[in-house]
């Protein structure tokens, strides 16, 4: 009552509630303000988020577009190189279970390719019958030198019908390894021509293959009698299995004599009938033994001595002469000395055929010393 009155005294009441109202529009106007900037700072924080998220999905669906368009891609490629490879795996898939075929690269493996036939289309030479493949493989495995080459049968899945391309492939693929490989073309149903690619067969620092086109030969003759046909194509094929695998023997020879220095025996063991081959592999072997003792597989001495006995073989009596010479010289005697009996033994052989009656006799007291020397040791004296 008493500010009603004093207002109501001096005044001013009016004026007081005046600027009491407009000081309470002031406040809800500014509360009001307050309201919206929040609401509006609210509603931009939540439109950010929003355009972040939309962000976020729109990115998280871009990489996953890019990872499939990737993995289609990378399938696709995967899908057409096993299509379009010449081998039945993966070329990892491959090096390893050559590395483990090859005893960790010990000895060579042998890869045998259906031959490919010029009057078939692609696709029947891919799922047709593997020509020639059974015989070289049954001859490979059925000759006395079987162990010394791994054959690994069904790593090639048809002829290598993009020659070079498939052979970059392969190599590619077990560059590091032994790999003997054996394929071939049928031209026109009349003739064939063998082909050997082998690479790694010496130990080198660059990569070296070697490549080996054999003459073609002549499919026999269509004959109306259903027996002899078959006759006549099973004596072929036996006849160019057995011939490739004199020859994916003689690099075996190589292989084993240049990294193990083992002597080879090769023209010791093909049958006696067999002759030119006889001689034809001893003459092969011979620069073996030089690879051996570049290598330091074997010493000079033996390398000559066993050269000497290889020459002979071969029918080559003068180089024969001259290797077993440089072995049994008065300076190179005392080195001889060392040989083993058996390498001695070879030697006195083939000096008593080929040499004097007087170097005969320096070759077989060679002999006798080494002999004598290799019974005192067994004896422990």
């Amino acid at each position: 009552m008493l500010e009603l009155y004093k207002l109501r005294r001096d005044g001013s009441y009016f004026d007081q509630q005046q600027f009491l109202h407009l000081l309470r529009e002031e406040e809800a106007a500014t509360a009001e303000n307050r309201a919206v900037e929040r609401e509006g700072r609210a509603f931009s924080v939540r439109a950010e988020e929003a355009e972040r998220a939309n962000e976020y999905e729109i990115a998280r669906d871009w990489r996953q577009a890019q990872i499939s368009v990737h993995v289609k891609a990378e399938q696709d490629r995967l899908d057409r190189s096993f299509e379009n490879s010449p081998f039945s795996y993966s070329p990892e898939e491959l090096h390893d279970v050559v590395l483990e075929q090859s005893g960790g690269g010990s000895r060579p493996v042998l890869l045998v390719a259906p031959y490919f036939d010029d009057e078939k289309n692609s696709e029947a030479n891919d799922d047709g019958p593997q020509a020639f493949r059974v015989a070289i493989r049954r001859a490979w495995l059925n000759s006395p030198w079987a162990g010394d080459v791994a054959c690994f049968d069904g790593a090639m899945k048809r002829p290598l019908r993009n020659e070079d391309a498939d052979i970059l492939l392969l190599q590619r693929a077990l560059r590091d390894l032994p790999v003997i490989l054996v394929y071939g073309d049928v031209q026109t149903g009349r003739r064939v021509w063998p082909t050997l690619v082998a690479w790694n067969m010496v130990e080198a620092q660059d990569f070296r293959s070697i490549h080996i086109n054999f003459p073609h030969l002549s499919l026999p003759v269509e004959s109306a009698d259903e027996e002899a046909r078959r006759s006549s194509r099973l004596a072929f094929e036996d006849e160019l299995g057995e011939s490739t695998a004199v020859t994916v023997a003689v690099l075996a020879e190589w292989f084993h004599l240049a990294r193990y220095g083992r002597r080879p025996r090769l023209h010791e063991t093909l049958p006696a009938d067999r002759g030119l081959e006889r001689r034809a592999a001893a003459l092969g072997l011979t620069a073996a033994y030089e690879v051996a003792v570049d290598r330091g597989r074997i010493s000079v001495h033996e390398a000559r001595a066993e050269q000497a006995a290889l020459f002979r073989a071969a029918g080559l009596h003068g180089e024969a002469r001259s290797a077993a010479m440089s072995v049994i010289a008065p300076g190179a005697a005392e080195q001889a000395e060392h040989l083993a009996p058996d390498v001695l033994r070879r030697l006195r052989d083939v000096v008593a055929e080929v040499g004097t009656p007087d170097q005969a006799a320096v070759a077989g007291r060679l002999l006798e010393e080494a002999a004598r020397r290799s019974t005192m040791r067994s004896l422990g004296w």
